[in-house]
């Protein structure tokens, strides 16, 4: 990479590679989105949802933090979503008002 001035890429490849090592292990990423950082007993009660929706395969959270969606959580796991905010809930409501 380095010599063919390439070290830009190496963040991409990196996730890559690690995307690939977990598929290899046999692992699936969580990325669960929420308004507060997840305490143990919300993160185990997020796993078990995951474990409803997800394979068979060992499933890892990552938490992401994001004030904007009010409350509850927001799932991806692969190419799925599962959207349980308070924001989603509330832009549900207006649009059926609307109409």
């Amino acid at each position: 990479l380095l010599q063919n001035k390439r070290l830009d890429i190496l963040e991409a490849i990196t996730a890559q590679y690690a995307k690939l090592y977990d598929e290899l292990k046999g692992v699936e990423v969580a990325y669960v989105t929420t308004a507060t950082p997840l305490t143990p007993e919300l993160e185990a009660q997020v796993l078990a949802k995951v474990k409803e929706i997800s394979t068979k395969k060992e499933v890892t959270i990552v938490n992401e933090v994001n004030k904007d969606i009010i409350g509850g959580f927001i799932i991806r796991l692969g190419d799925m979503q599962y959207n349980a905010s308070i924001a989603n809930k509330l832009s549900q409501l207006k649009r059926e008002f609307n109409n």
